[in-house]
């Protein structure tokens, strides 16, 4: 028997569920009847904590509806809905729930503050005050009024203040007191405001180290979720940064007290005077920058004094310094992957919440799809009555048209796909005339077909890339060789044109057979249709005029190419694809701690000239700017007179080559004690840095790591997750109810003709999150019957609820649930999640409970 035959004969058995308008009408009627004799009607089975009010005055109400048959209302589910969405955003967002509404009157509060309209202007209110730091003195744009940028200031600290008001009152203030990131963010907001009220009436500008704070509420921005996880886990790694950091610094001690005693007789020897400034050279030499120069006069007095800087270097550089980075990436990847289990068994929790609020009494174990859809209408606004029925479908594996807990818990990564009809009912070339037309049909077989592909495409295109490179650095050389300067008339080559003609007619034919969408949901597509659109730029630029040279930057786009000929270059360009959000947060975070630095480095050092400076110090020739020296070092502009000079000149400390001359330079002109900034600097840069090369290094190992674990699996493509479901006629009715739907129905009569089904994919990305799933299968369910067995011994909700009546009885399963109207019932299904994949596959990908 066919597959189609097959799915017919299943439709054909559920026939009996779809109810004729007349047939649904008095069933409905009849089912009110007995609901409310009863009791056991269409009504919420818990109400949430916004259908309360603050004194709980409808508590007792709600209760005394107990004893005799509510009426529910529609604003009864529809807060049920909007609160159960709540939950399972807090569940997304890693919120805790503690933090969920209380009652009905916060719940104003918490949409207001929980909406893309608040975030952006909280998050913009944050940049305009850090963009401060340009016009207030020292400025990059001078001439502004205290007054001027004073109002700013509070003008900006007023919309942030809205934001903590508004927290407080949906909060409620002992929970907010209770929220440590609220609170900082409170205490920093009433500073600044203090200070910017005192700079306003004073009319001149005081020491205020305090601005470096400004990126709390840059940070606290909705926005910025993965800087402040990010952030987090450098928090969480400096612990045992310190242990070895102590090692260190007592190993510096040490040899800072050998030296002191070895080599202060020397008197030629600058380096080690004093404690201190030999503490202050070792310290240096840690970093290599003063490496040999801190060496070479007691080397020259006695060559056995090479042994202390070997040994030195050796104990401190090359074994603690990394032994601190290995051991930042071994606590780095446990965070990581104890990260990755709190939020799978917070988002547990979040659904185990949601549940509870669409559940009715009639049916406390299981969601009917009307109560799904109306969570949907706020969990995900935007998602049409059809792939809403999709999702549901989707998630109830049990195939009895109802929610179970267990098939809940996979909404999140459901809600995830996008849905689109599996083949177009007709390819786009179909009404070309016939020779085109049969010309696209040979095309598009050819890009489909797997063997061509492989031996005859894929082997032509790296053949192409790889002589394309080849030609392109020997005629670089060549033009370098010849000893000729580069003049701006340079002329397109043969080679040039043939290899971009090559490229263009890949990308031409590829969109040919596939169709523009189907070639443009492949990145790799979209990646090489960008470097074959700009080396087309790049050769039709060099036409013109030479004004058009630096064009000729594009040139070695083509190489780009390269990335696609082995697996693993594609591996290392996908991990980087997959784990870009997490890099910005990280380059994020460097550039906060440049602000933090930066800002307190205006305030101490803007008002030093170091131009001249620093007269008969070791490091007087570096800041000459006269003709007394052979070479201009220029160093007097590594300065704070701004704060894009003061992020470049942090930026030189933290490449550390020659970054000692600076704080010399610094500690010349003001007093020794300034070296605590460059050297605390240094410190919280190679944290960061420690952390940040963690990061890389756990991302591309567990990239492998998967690589391997997953070897098996035949994924048809390695960039997005799919799922198809499919659709019987009925069903199709039910999703496109509309009138406005029926030329839609009318254009796949085709398929339900010759199949039976009309056949929807889901596509989604395959982030990190999923490569996790997959990644920690094997103990993911032992995570969860943990979870369970925490949530069992303490199963309170984090507020009080009204809890109407808990059934103890379940509902069979295969029992049809009543509707409304025959719009609202959901039609039975048949059929596995993916007719085309695996149970084990399928199990893989979808089911993580």
């Amino acid at each position: 028997m066919s597959e189609a035959e097959v799915v017919r004969n299943r439709s054909e058995s559920f026939a009996s569920l779809f109810l004729s308008s007349e047939d649904n009408q008095s069933t409905h009627a009849s089912a009110s009847t007995d609901s409310v004799r009863d009791g056991d009607g269409d009504v919420p089975n818990e109400y949430g904590n916004t259908s309360m009010e603050s004194d709980n005055s409808e508590y007792q109400e709600l209760q005394d509806q107990v004893q005799t048959p509510p009426i529910c209302t529609s604003n009864s589910w529809e807060m049920n809905y909007h609160e159960a969405a709540i939950f399972l955003e807090e569940g997304e967002n890693n919120d805790k729930f503690n933090s969920h509404p209380r009652d009905r009157d916060a719940l104003p509060a918490y949409i207001v503050t929980h909406n893309h309209w608040f975030y952006s202007l909280d998050l913009c209110a944050a940049l305009l005050l850090m963009s401060l730091a340009t016009i207030e003195q020292p400025a990059v744009f001078h001439g502004v009024p205290i007054g001027v940028h004073g109002s700013i200031e509070l003008f900006g600290l007023f919309l942030l203040g809205i934001s903590i008001v508004m927290q407080l009152r949906w909060l409620g203030f002992r929970t907010f007191l209770q929220h440590k990131r609220s609170m900082v963010k409170s205490v920093t907001w009433v500073v600044m405001i203090l200070e910017a009220v005192v700079v306003i009436v004073r009319d001149h500008t005081h020491f205020r180290v305090t601005r470096s704070l400004r990126p709390i509420f840059f940070v606290d921005s909705r926005y910025l979720g993965g800087v402040r996880r990010f952030l987090r886990q450098i928090l969480q790694s400096v612990p045992p940064i310190l242990e070895v950091l102590g090692i260190l610094f007592f190993v510096l001690i040490i040899f800072t007290t050998l030296g002191f005693y070895f080599f202060s007789p020397n008197q030629q020897n600058p380096y080690f005077t004093t404690f201190q400034q030999g503490f202050v050279s070792l310290y240096v030499l840690l970093t290599t920058a003063n490496f040999p120069d801190v060496m070479m006069p007691a080397y020259a007095k006695n060559p056995w004094s090479a042994a202390f800087f070997i040994a030195f270097l050796a104990i401190n550089l090359y074994f603690l310094m990394n032994l601190m980075l290995a051991v930042v990436f071994v606590v780095f990847s446990d965070i990581e992957k104890d990260k990755f289990r709190k939020l799978l068994v917070h988002k547990r929790r979040a659904c185990q919440y949601s549940f509870r609020l669409l559940v009715t009494r009639s049916q406390p174990t299981h969601i009917p799809f009307r109560h799904f859809q109306g969570l949907l209408k706020f969990f995900r606004p935007h998602t049409s009555h059809r792939d809403s029925y999709l999702i549901f479908k989707a998630l109830n594996r049990s195939e009895s048209g109802l929610l179970s807990l267990t098939e809940f818990y996979n909404i999140y990564e459901i809600c995830g796909f996008k849905w689109r009809p599996y083949e177009p009912p007709e390819p786009w070339f179909n009404d070309l005339p016939d020779p085109l037309r049969g010309a696209c049909y040979l095309i598009r077989r050819l890009v489909i077909w797997r063997w061509f592909n492989f031996f005859v495409w894929d082997l032509i295109t790296d053949a192409v890339i790889v002589v394309n490179a080849l030609t392109l650095l020997v005629s670089t050389i060549l033009l370098s060789a010849s000893g000729q300067p580069i003049t701006h008339d340079l002329h397109v080559t043969w080679d040039q044109i043939i290899f971009v003609a090559f490229y263009g007619m890949e990308a031409i034919i590829k969109m040919i057979g596939l169709g523009f969408k189907r070639y443009f949901y492949s990145g790799w597509n979209i990646y090489d249709f960008i470097v074959t659109v700009l080396s087309m730029s790049g050769i039709i630029a060099e036409q013109f005029d030479n004004s058009f040279f630096y064009v000729v930057i594009l040139r070695p786009l083509r190489l780009l190419r390269l990335f696609r000929m082995r697996k693993r270059y594609r591996d290392v360009f996908q991990t980087l694809v997959i784990l870009t959000p997490r890099v910005i947060s990280a380059i994020v975070v460097i550039i906060i701690t440049y602000y933090f630095f930066a800002i307190i480095g205006m305030e101490m050092f803007s008002k030093y000239d170091m131009k001249n400076c620093c007269v008969n110090t070791t490091v007087e020739q570096f800041y000459k700017d006269d003709n007394t020296t052979v070479y201009v070092n220029y160093y007097y502009l590594n300065n704070f007179d701004n704060i894009f000079i003061a992020g470049v000149t942090l930026f030189e400390l933290t490449v550390v080559n020659n970054w000692f001359i600076i704080m010399e330079g610094y500690a010349a002109v003001t007093n020794e004690w300034s070296r605590l900034y460059f050297m605390l600097f240094y410190l919280v840069m190679m944290v960061v840095m420690s952390v940040v090369v963690a990061f890389i290094l756990e991302a591309f190992t567990f990239r492998m790591e998967y690589n391997q674990t997953v070897q098996g699996d035949k994924d048809r493509d390695e960039e997005n997750v799919f799922i198809s479901m499919d659709l019987t006629k009925e069903e199709l009715r039910f999703v496109y109810s509309g009138a406005v739907d029926t030329p839609t129905l009318q254009q796949y009569a085709r398929d339900l003709e010759t199949q039976g089904v009309v056949r929807y994919e889901g596509m989604r990305r395959r982030t990190r999150d999923v490569l996790q799933r997959r990644m920690y299968q094997e103990e993911i369910p032992g995570w969860l019957v943990e979870a369970d067995r925490e949530y069992q011994d303490s199963p309170g909700l984090p507020a009080p609820q009204a809890v109407i009546r808990q059934h103890t009885d379940s509902v069979p399963i295969s029992s049809p649930s009543v509707h409304e109207t025959s719009q609202q019932t959901p039609p039975s299904f048949y059929g596995a999640l993916n007719p085309n994949t695996s149970t084990e596959t399928q199990r893989n990908e979808i089911s993580f409970c």
